[in-house]
């Protein structure tokens, strides 16, 4: 009777309180009527804010009470509006653009300008403004992304119907947000993600991230990954006046509060900076809003134009930390015209909170398994910025494709349209075959990856297919099979290779290889079959040696710890020396360059080494200091790494054993790091590596130690690769030392060149440095890159020979 009576109360209390919310909202306006989006409302003396939407439209939810409703947006005066709320209420606001009053007489931008005395008070406080105090907060962030314009096909497909866009090619791309926590102690932060919601996908979990929208003027350099590798100078950077003129365009009271508007142009067109607006608070020479814009001038890539406006809210204590960000994005490439925006409310900050120890550590970002759980109704209470009518009807249209898909006939009606065979599609990106409701997919590698000619097997194809099923959401099998045969050679080889991952969060998984395969004496696998065919062919350099493995592989991997990594396996196999079978380059003229499958005697047609057994086991460890990452309810997500990894490596030839016949102990290490940020320099990439055989009582070619090398124009620009190395010339039974650096100067100097800036290159350097008992070999080079183009020239030295000089280009993804 009592457990009745406590539910009855606990029923009847919870819709009392529920009954004394009320609901206060409006539209803002502009004097001439027009909507004005994403301004901050907030509740007088109290953490409650909230924000216009991008139709102008807020929302607010409150107990019954008396309030001030304050309304801010930079460039406009601030409104403050007392109400009594008894019920819902509808408040619409007009805002009236800021009367500025200058002290002085206006004047053009110039050193004269007092906005130079203003910034320079800014600049001269940034280590103290910087220095905030440690918080937490709620954040909540929505991202939108939509197309404004496509074309009707793309690769024979119907664009409108496969992104289910209307009728003129238009509609929402990706929709999605987010309720936060987010906690910050210098250098430390932290957020931990407690709503998610994603249209389309009641399952998935949002790509939004608060951490990505703090974004801190007070840096000398902004920058953004997906913008490139271009940096920007903030406008109240130490070298501000280097690269910007300041005007102030007037002041204006809030609050009892002085606030400057300045204007803020930069000295070149093409100089990586803002424009725009930036309110200083005088006095406190703090920021009060920034309202920047950056555009392709300043060389950001993938969006054509990109605007920040950025607000901050008093905490007291002389605190003041940002209340809002809006990101704002469009673009166009080729022929997808896009826009979106990516905002952030925060709210409820709480300034120097207890952290108990070990709070902050490597993960940054939290998204639990229960995150994707709120429905509709519960959005609708907590959302605090109200969705647009657009956003409204894109929830509604994914939620009927999303019901859809549950009805059986209409799902395979779906994959069997998506399963049909494009042939356009096959040659230049491969065949996917879908399986929706056992969670599975067949990929069929394209045509360039299957169709090959080299000496050994003359003309050739190599089927692979690749398989992969997800049993749950951290458990999943990989295969892929393949079949090659050799029309010259006549031997069909064939094996396959099964992956069994057990827990992606901790990234254990088994592997088991089998069967036989035509394999490159380089065992580190750098020459593409593709590229050694059209050498072959058409100059008759025969680049890739090759030897036949009949083979049993078995390995397995797991992350010990954060950054702490291990693998391990063993590996049995039968080796078969092979020569070639076929030697007929288009032109005959270049059938002389043509050389025998043993690199080591390329004149001869003499064995490279004879038939034998192999039985090896190897373990690496690796390790990366400082590796920060996402953890989601089904995998763990590395971020970038700020700090090296260094990796051990292991590798013994056991003898005897199914009748083996390698007897050698190998180790090494490694010591990596790719993209140390310098700032407006662009950034800087090194590798470095050392080893040694301890003992080689009996090992053969495949055994040595080989290295990425690359002999052919086109080539693989992926880091720490040699642009002019032998493929084989220089592998070691012995020690050996391997270093490489390359920076990217991300346009410093050629922004700089009239025509040339234009085409957005990235100036990058770089060098390597080979060194074994038998020979030494350096390289040098320079070029320019742009997105997936990239062209080289370089220099390599190598002792008893002369300098090679040699261009190298790459095109592709």
């Amino acid at each position: 009777m009592l457990r009745l009576l406590l539910i009855i109360f606990f029923i009847s209390f919870s819709s009392s309180y529920a009954q004394e919310s009320y609901e206060v909202s409006g539209k803002i306006m502009n004097s001439g009527a027009g909507a004005v989006p994403f301004v901050s409302v907030y509740v007088k003396d109290t953490n409650i804010s909230t924000m216009a939407n991008e139709t102008g439209n807020y929302r607010l939810v409150l107990r019954p009470g008396k309030y001030t409703l304050i309304f801010r947006y930079v460039g406009f005066k601030r409104v403050e509006k007392e109400m009594e709320l008894q019920a819902d209420l509808v408040l619409d606001v007009r805002l009236e653009e800021d009367v500025f009053q200058l002290r002085e007489v206006n004047i053009t931008a110039s050193k004269n300008d007092p906005a130079n005395r203003i910034v320079k008070n800014v600049i001269g406080r940034r280590k103290y403004l910087r220095a905030v105090p440690s918080y937490e907060c709620d954040v909540y962030t929505k991202g939108v992304q939509k197309l404004l314009d496509a074309p009707k096909r793309i690769l024979g497909a119907r664009v409108a119907k496969t992104l289910n866009l209307d009728s003129n090619r238009q509609g929402i791309l990706y929709l999605s947000e987010t309720k936060s926590k987010l906690f910050f102690r210098y250098p430390d932060k932290k957020e931990v993600m407690e709503a998610s919601k994603v249209a389309g996908d009641n399952q998935g979990f949002s790509f939004n991230r608060a951490l990505d929208l703090q974004v801190n003027f007070y840096n000398n350099t902004l920058h953004w990954d997906a913008l490139g590798n271009q940096s920007f100078v903030s406008p109240v950077a130490d070298n501000a006046f280097s690269y910007y003129r300041f005007k102030l365009l007037g002041a204006f009271e809030e609050n009892g509060k002085r606030i400057q508007k300045i204007m803020v142009i930069p000295k070149s067109r093409f100089s990586p900076t803002f424009s725009g607006l930036i309110y200083v608070l005088e006095d406190d020479w703090r920021l009060y809003g920034v309202d920047l814009t950056l555009t392709e001038n300043a060389r950001i890539n993938f969006v054509d134009t990109l605007h920040i406006s950025q607000h901050f809210i008093d905490l007291g204590n002389t605190h003041w930390l940002p209340s809002d960000i809006t990101i704002k994005f469009r673009g166009k490439v080729l022929g997808f015209d896009f826009a979106g925006y990516y905002t952030a409310l925060y709210s409820n900050y709480k300034a120097d909170p207890p952290f108990p120890k070990g709070f902050f550590n490597d993960e940054i970002l939290h998204i639990g398994a229960d995150v994707n759980k709120f429905d509709d109704d519960w959005w609708a209470r907590n959302r605090p910025v109200p969705l647009t009518q657009e956003e409204e009807n894109n929830y509604a249209t994914q939620e009927t494709v999303n019901d859809n898909q549950d009805d059986k006939a209409y799902a395979r009606g779906l994959e069997k349209e998506s399963n049909k065979f494009k042939p356009l599609r096959y040659v230049l990106a491969g065949q996917r075959f879908d399986n929706v409701a056992d969670n599975s997919f067949w990929y069929i590698y394209p045509l360039h990856k299957t169709v090959f000619y080299n000496t050994v097997e003359g003309w050739g194809f190599r089927l692979r297919g690749r398989y992969f099923k997800r049993f749950s959401p951290k458990r999943s099998l990989e295969a892929e099979p393949n079949i090659r045969y050799g029309f010259a050679s006549k031997v069909l080889n064939a094996n396959a290779e099964f992956t069994y991952r057990i827990d992606s969060l901790r990234h254990t998984s088994f592997t088991v290889r089998g069967g036989s395969d035509f394999l490159d004496l380089n065992n580190r696998g750098t020459l593409n079959l593709f590229y050694n065919t059209l050498t072959t062919l058409f100059e008759g350099k025969n680049y890739l040696k090759l030897y036949r493995s009949k083979f049993f592989s078995f390995s397995a991997q797991r992350e010990l710890m954060d950054g702490l990594m291990i693998t391990g396996g063993a590996e049995i196999a039968k080796r078969f020396p092979l020569q070639n079978a076929s030697s007929k380059p288009i032109f005959e003229s270049t059938s002389k360059n043509i050389t025998s499958n043993n690199p080591q005697s390329p004149g001869l047609e003499a064995e490279v080494f004879p038939v034998n057994n192999a039985l090896s086991i190897e373990t690496k460890i690796s390790y990366t200091f400082g590796q920060e990452y996402t953890r989601r309810p089904d995998t763990k997500i590395y971020e970038p790494a700020r700090y090296p990894t260094i990796i051990f490596n292991y590798r013994k030839g056991i003898p005897h054993v199914f009748k083996s016949a390698v007897d050698y102990d190998f180790i090494s290490a490694d010591l990596y790091q790719d993209k140390i940020r310098a700032g407006l320099w662009g950034y800087s990439s090194f590798y470095i590596s050392a080893g040694k055989f301890l003992q080689t009582k009996s090992l053969y070619f495949p055994d040595w130690r080989h290295f990425t090398g690359n002999q052919t124009a086109i080539y693989n620009p992926l880091f720490p690769n040699f642009h002019f190395l032998d493929y084989y010339a220089f592998a070691t039974d012995d020690r050996f030392l391997e270093a490489h650096y390359e920076h990217n100067f991300s346009g410093r100097f050629i922004r700089k060149v009239p025509l040339f800036r234009k085409l957005k290159l990235e100036e990058i350097v770089g060098g390597a440095y080979l060194g074994q008992p038998r020979n030494t070999y350096r390289e040098a080079y320079f070029g320019f890159q742009r997105l997936m183009f990239r062209i080289d020239f370089g220099l390599s030295w190598t002792k008893g020979q002369p300098v090679n000089r040699a261009f190298r280009l790459f095109y592709g993804f």
